[in-house]
């Protein structure tokens, strides 16, 4: 089966090295070339407030340097994959900053803050005054059960913890089918915090199992598009899903392997509708660097790449 050429792959090294963020380059290095781990924690740090909580436009499409649950995240993600233990300053201090910043009386966290709107940003995590919540915000799950998976996962003990997982369940059943593919990958981030033999964990699993096949789009004449994607739901061998949609990400593995940019790049499906054109132009180069990691890690995962 195709594999990503040797040409591909220093393509695609140049350009991380290149244009990508000092973070990507160093997640580069760690997880392809034995770099150091330390010099990763390092660049995740720099993007964490004195609050515990992170900013600083880890997420690219809000540029807000003030911290916010959504961009805490997209950090916990990231520690996640760096095997951080849950001593770990960083982990500590954000699920501290978590912890303070539950809305008790919603029951829910907000995404961004209403500062958001202050900050060049795409229109849907644009904040509604009205509603209270930015437009991601459609439903409980996203981000709140990935939020409880960290907790979880973390063994991060607040009072709070049997009333979040209680909540997560009961909203699961509430989203409709087919479920969101944000709502779906956060029930899959939170599923894949909880212990294997987990009776929540295989409960999560099932529910999510009903929804995945209409969830995640087959046509690969689609794939171009903000939709998503089998890789999206399987990023690796060891993945959850990864068994029902074998085939599937068999045939996006190739897809992605024709898609790279001649310039070694993976291109976001997606704008910021010409709104903050300069500010899009900088969010997009680093959305290429990662997304080219990611495409590289499931490659590399996969025995796709010849180097």
């Amino acid at each position: 089966m195709m594999k990503l050429s040797r040409d591909g792959w220093e393509s695609a090294r140049s350009f991380l090295y290149t244009h990508a963020r000092p973070l990507e380059q160093k997640l580069f290095s760690y997880h392809f070339e034995n770099g150091s781990r330390d010099e990763a924690v390092k660049e995740l740090s720099f993007f964490q407030n004195d609050d515990g909580g992170f900013g600083n436009s880890l997420e690219p499409d809000f540029r807000l340097q003030v911290s916010s649950p959504m961009a805490t995240t997209a950090a916990l993600q990231i520690a996640k994959e760096l095997d951080l233990g849950k001593d770990h300053p960083i982990i500590m201090k954000a699920l501290t900053y978590l912890e303070g910043v539950y809305d008790h009386n919603l029951k829910t966290w907000h995404a961004v803050p209403p500062e958001v709107n202050d900050v060049p940003h795409a229109p849907w995590w644009h904040f509604d005054t009205e509603k209270g919540y930015s437009g991601v915000q459609t439903t409980w799950a996203n981000p709140n059960a990935e939020i409880v998976g960290y907790f979880y996962f973390y063994d991060f003990t607040v009072p709070s913890m049997e009333q979040w997982i209680n909540k997560a369940l009961a909203e699961l059943e509430k989203l409709p089918m087919p479920i969101e593919m944000h709502d779906f990958l956060c029930y899959s981030r939170l599923l894949q915090c909880l212990p294997e033999q987990s009776d929540v964990r295989q409960h999560i699993y099932t529910s999510l199992s009903k929804s995945l096949h209409q969830t995640v789009c087959k046509d690969p004449a689609r794939w171009n598009e903000y939709v998503a994607k089998p890789l999206g739901a399987a990023p690796f061998p060891s993945s959850p899903f990864y068994e029902e949609l074998m085939g599937d990400v068999a045939l996006q593995l190739m897809a992605e392997i024709d898609s790279q940019h001649i310039e070694g790049y993976w291109q976001p499906a997606w704008s910021w509708f010409g709104q903050y054109e300069d500010t899009w132009k900088s969010a997009e180069i680093e959305w290429r660097g990662i997304l080219t990691l990611a495409t590289l890690r499931s490659l590399e995962a996969f025995g796709k790449i010849n180097k």
